[in-house]
């Protein structure tokens, strides 16, 4: 063997990504479909993989104020989940309704905006002004075709919930968007240092709200859905495996098998979903589809920048394969559409309509 010339000791480590992985997989598998693993398995596997999480059980939720407009019954709920400042969160039910409706768990998005959280997906009292308002404005045109889909789905006849959580809106870190801005990936670091990960810090509070959500009056803790598109659409699959009693999920925009999108599909995503560790709990559609004796819609957009076409198609099929396996096909609900990264008003439209089919509402 001859001895490596000068420039091939400067030259760039071109292919260091596919090098790592096949090192890593000669050790411990990774991106595995989990066909025939229990879901309780692949929980467990998920939360060892997510860390600590230090966000309590559950809470006493203060209620701050009421109001009532353009067909919505709101109320301003806050509380403790055990450090940082209160959650604060809305929880969105058609006016005049006094009967008990499903819970929907709302899940904002990432979207590179932390200064707003559950101000994306509802107004509350009133529309938000200044900074704030001009930020939740884009933000709802570059996702949610301009509307405020937690406010749209609660006139239909659902108890929405939606919640800020760690690092958006009332529990934004101060330092992360203003001159000196706190890169996401030191909050990251902090975070892997103490046995956590920004993923797992969601996922607590994400449990914590729908907890609160369930033990709410006049909700049927029988009836509780999860919702979200991109970031939201990865909590919502997180929670779907991490809590099997909820009776229904939508993913929008957030499915793919891993293994396609590595390396180059990766640099867009934030640590807030892929979280160290993450891949060798199995590959993401075999962790969303664990339960399947719960129903799950995924909305694909096949012409999504985020991830390959490919990893989408191969996504879908797994996920049937897995709840074909368990006797559950009819569990899973699959729409490929082509559009790209967004919750359009007919996707919305669609989801409402499937869900309202499970949780038992429909529009008004």
């Amino acid at each position: 063997m001859t001895a490596p010339s000068a420039a091939d000791e400067t030259a760039p480590w071109a292919g260091w990504a596919t090098d790592l992985a096949t090192a890593v997989v000669r050790r411990a598998p990774v991106f595995e479909e989990r066909l025939d693993t229990p879901a309780a398995v692949i929980r467990d596997e998920l939360a060892a993989a997510l860390g600590t999480m230090p966000a309590r059980a559950s809470a006493e939720v203060t209620v701050d104020g009421s109001w009532t407009r353009d067909g919505l019954a709101g109320m301003e709920l806050s509380w403790d989940c055990g450090y940082g400042p209160r959650t604060r969160a809305w929880l969105l039910r058609p006016a005049g309704e006094d009967g008990t409706l499903p819970g929907v768990l709302a899940l904002f998005e990432h979207g590179g905006v932390k200064l707003a959280g559950r101000e994306k997906l509802a107004d509350g009292p009133r529309a938000p002004e200044g900074e704030l308002g001009a930020v939740v404005r884009a933000s709802r045109r570059a996702s949610y075709g301009g509307r405020a889909w937690a406010e749209d789905l609660a006139r239909r006849g659902a108890a929405v919930l939606v919640h800020d959580a760690f690092g958006f809106g009332s529990r934004r870190i101060p330092e992360d968007g203003g001159p000196g801005r706190l890169a996401e990936s030191e909050v990251a670091k902090a975070a892997g240092l103490l046995g956590a990960s920004w993923a797992g810090l969601l996922a607590g509070e994400d449990r914590l709200a729908l907890s609160v959500l369930r033990s709410l009056p006049a909700v049927d803790g029988a009836r509780l859905a999860a919702v979200g598109m991109s970031g939201g659409g990865a909590r919502a699959g997180v929670l779907r495996a991490l809590e099997p009693h909820l009776a229904a999920t939508v993913v929008v925009t957030m499915m793919s098998t891993l293994g396609a999108m590595f390396p180059a599909h990766l640099a867009r995503h934030a640590w807030t979903w892929l979280s160290p560790g993450l891949g060798a709990a199995g590959d993401w559609p075999s962790v969303v589809g664990s339960w399947t004796e719960r129903p799950l819609l995924v909305q694909y957009g096949l012409g999504d920048p985020l991830f390959p076409r490919s990893g989408m198609e191969a996504a879908d099929a797994q996920l049937r394969r897995r709840f074909a396996a368990h006797g559950h096909e009819g569990n899973y609900a699959a729409m490929l559409l082509p559009s790209g990264h967004v919750f359009t008003r007919q996707m919305q439209t669609a989801a409402w309509d499937w869900l309202g089919e499970i949780l038992g509402f429909g529009p008004r």
